[in-house]
Protein backbone atom coordinates (compact mmCIF):
# COMPACT_ATOMS: atom_id res chain seq x y z
CA UNK A 1 0.00 0.00 0.00
CA UNK A 2 3.23 2.95 0.91
CA UNK A 3 4.56 1.85 -2.25
CA UNK A 4 0.85 2.51 -4.19
CA UNK A 5 0.91 5.53 -2.36
CA UNK A 6 4.60 6.74 -2.97
CA UNK A 7 4.24 6.29 -6.96
CA UNK A 8 0.57 8.44 -6.94
CA UNK A 9 2.58 10.91 -5.08
CA UNK A 10 5.27 10.92 -8.17
CA UNK A 11 2.28 10.84 -10.96
CA UNK A 12 0.46 13.39 -9.20
CA UNK A 13 3.62 15.49 -9.37
CA UNK A 14 4.36 15.08 -12.95
CA UNK A 15 0.54 15.54 -13.67
CA UNK A 16 1.06 18.79 -11.77
CA UNK A 17 3.82 19.64 -14.05
CA UNK A 18 1.68 18.76 -17.10
CA UNK A 19 -1.38 21.09 -16.06
CA UNK A 20 1.22 23.86 -15.63
CA UNK A 21 2.70 23.24 -19.01
CA UNK A 22 -1.07 23.28 -20.08
CA UNK A 23 -2.27 26.42 -18.61
CA UNK A 24 1.33 28.33 -19.63
CA UNK A 25 0.01 27.23 -23.31
CA UNK A 26 -2.90 28.25 -22.92
CA UNK A 27 -1.99 31.76 -21.94
CA UNK A 28 -0.09 31.83 -25.35
CA UNK A 29 -2.74 31.30 -26.96
CA UNK A 30 -5.22 33.80 -24.97
CA UNK A 31 -4.22 37.02 -26.71
CA UNK A 32 -4.23 35.88 -30.05
CA UNK A 33 -7.62 34.28 -29.32
CA UNK A 34 -9.29 37.19 -27.62
CA UNK A 35 -7.96 39.61 -30.42
CA UNK A 36 -9.17 37.79 -33.32
CA UNK A 37 -11.85 34.93 -32.20
CA UNK A 38 -13.39 36.76 -29.56
CA UNK A 39 -14.90 39.82 -32.42
CA UNK A 40 -15.97 37.00 -34.60
CA UNK A 41 -17.75 34.89 -31.51
CA UNK A 42 -19.26 37.93 -30.09
CA UNK A 43 -20.93 38.92 -33.45
CA UNK A 44 -22.29 35.13 -34.27
CA UNK A 45 -23.59 35.49 -30.54
CA UNK A 46 -27.10 36.62 -29.75
CA UNK A 47 -26.98 39.18 -27.13
CA UNK A 48 -28.15 37.99 -24.19
CA UNK A 49 -25.02 35.23 -24.66
CA UNK A 50 -22.17 37.43 -25.63
CA UNK A 51 -20.89 37.52 -21.92
CA UNK A 52 -19.80 33.87 -21.65
CA UNK A 53 -17.70 34.63 -24.79
CA UNK A 54 -14.79 35.23 -23.09
CA UNK A 55 -15.64 32.50 -21.46
CA UNK A 56 -15.81 29.66 -24.27
CA UNK A 57 -12.40 31.50 -25.76
CA UNK A 58 -10.71 30.73 -22.32
CA UNK A 59 -11.75 27.44 -22.25
CA UNK A 60 -11.19 26.52 -25.93
CA UNK A 61 -7.34 27.99 -25.57
CA UNK A 62 -7.17 25.51 -21.95
CA UNK A 63 -8.37 23.04 -23.80
CA UNK A 64 -5.72 23.14 -26.87
CA UNK A 65 -3.37 23.79 -24.29
CA UNK A 66 -4.12 20.18 -22.68
CA UNK A 67 -3.53 18.56 -25.93
CA UNK A 68 -0.71 19.76 -26.35
CA UNK A 69 0.76 19.40 -23.18
CA UNK A 70 -0.27 15.85 -22.89
CA UNK A 71 1.49 14.97 -26.55
CA UNK A 72 4.68 16.68 -25.20
CA UNK A 73 4.41 14.53 -22.07
CA UNK A 74 3.65 11.71 -23.97
CA UNK A 75 6.72 12.27 -26.34
CA UNK A 76 9.34 13.24 -23.42
CA UNK A 77 7.69 9.44 -21.68
CA UNK A 78 8.19 7.90 -24.88
CA UNK A 79 11.68 9.06 -25.65
CA UNK A 80 12.63 8.14 -21.86
CA UNK A 81 11.31 4.84 -22.20
CA UNK A 82 12.95 3.98 -25.45
CA UNK A 83 16.45 5.47 -23.87
CA UNK A 84 15.74 3.01 -20.86
CA UNK A 85 15.03 -0.08 -23.03
CA UNK A 86 17.75 0.38 -25.47
CA UNK A 87 20.32 0.92 -22.68
CA UNK A 88 18.44 -2.69 -20.99
CA UNK A 89 18.61 -4.16 -24.78
CA UNK A 90 22.00 -3.19 -25.72
CA UNK A 91 23.60 -4.66 -22.46
CA UNK A 92 21.65 -7.52 -22.78
CA UNK A 93 22.80 -8.44 -26.50
CA UNK A 94 26.48 -7.71 -25.18
CA UNK A 95 26.60 -10.91 -22.53
CA UNK A 96 24.75 -12.98 -25.00
CA UNK A 97 26.67 -12.38 -27.81
CA UNK A 98 29.62 -12.92 -25.11
CA UNK A 99 27.87 -15.92 -23.80
CA UNK A 100 28.57 -14.02 -20.25
CA UNK A 101 31.99 -13.70 -20.54
CA UNK A 102 32.34 -9.63 -20.98
CA UNK A 103 30.77 -7.24 -18.67
CA UNK A 104 28.81 -4.65 -20.32
CA UNK A 105 30.33 -1.70 -18.27
CA UNK A 106 33.54 -2.28 -19.96
CA UNK A 107 32.21 -2.10 -23.40
CA UNK A 108 32.11 1.20 -25.67
CA UNK A 109 30.13 -0.57 -28.00
CA UNK A 110 26.98 -0.57 -25.33
CA UNK A 111 26.84 3.65 -25.82
CA UNK A 112 25.87 2.84 -29.83
CA UNK A 113 23.77 0.00 -30.03
CA UNK A 114 21.99 1.53 -26.93
CA UNK A 115 21.49 4.69 -29.28
CA UNK A 116 20.45 2.49 -31.92
CA UNK A 117 17.19 0.27 -30.23
CA UNK A 118 16.43 3.67 -28.43
CA UNK A 119 16.11 5.12 -31.75
CA UNK A 120 14.08 2.54 -33.64
CA UNK A 121 12.16 2.19 -29.71
CA UNK A 122 11.11 5.79 -30.20
CA UNK A 123 9.99 6.00 -33.81
CA UNK A 124 8.35 2.53 -33.02
CA UNK A 125 6.17 4.45 -30.71
CA UNK A 126 6.15 7.06 -32.99
CA UNK A 127 5.23 5.16 -35.77
CA UNK A 128 2.43 3.86 -33.89
CA UNK A 129 1.22 7.17 -32.29
CA UNK A 130 2.09 5.74 -28.51
CA UNK A 131 -0.55 3.93 -29.03
CA UNK A 132 -0.07 0.00 -28.60
CA UNK A 133 -0.28 -2.10 -31.94
CA UNK A 134 -3.43 -3.93 -32.61
CA UNK A 135 -2.33 -7.71 -32.03
CA UNK A 136 -0.94 -6.49 -28.64
CA UNK A 137 -3.84 -4.74 -27.52
CA UNK A 138 -5.64 -8.14 -27.20
CA UNK A 139 -2.70 -9.47 -24.73
CA UNK A 140 -1.66 -6.60 -23.46
CA UNK A 141 -5.59 -5.46 -22.20
CA UNK A 142 -5.29 -6.33 -18.36
CA UNK A 143 -2.31 -3.61 -18.33
CA UNK A 144 -4.69 -1.01 -20.63
CA UNK A 145 -7.08 -0.98 -18.01
CA UNK A 146 -4.50 -0.98 -15.23
CA UNK A 147 -3.22 2.48 -16.43
CA UNK A 148 -6.76 3.90 -17.17
CA UNK A 149 -7.01 3.28 -13.46
CA UNK A 150 -3.83 5.02 -12.98
CA UNK A 151 -4.50 7.71 -14.75
CA UNK A 152 -7.99 7.91 -13.45
CA UNK A 153 -6.61 7.92 -9.61
CA UNK A 154 -3.75 10.82 -10.53
CA UNK A 155 -6.17 13.27 -12.00
CA UNK A 156 -9.10 12.78 -9.65
CA UNK A 157 -9.02 14.57 -6.20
Amino acid sequence: YTVWLSVLAVLKIKFATTVTLALTIADFFKKPSDRFLLPLLKKATPGDYQQWCPVLTEWLCKSIGIGIAWRIQTAISALTSACAGGLIMARALIVIMSKGTKNHDDDTNVDVVSYAFAGLGFYWQLDNKFDTPAPLKLLLWPLEIAEFYIRWAVTSD
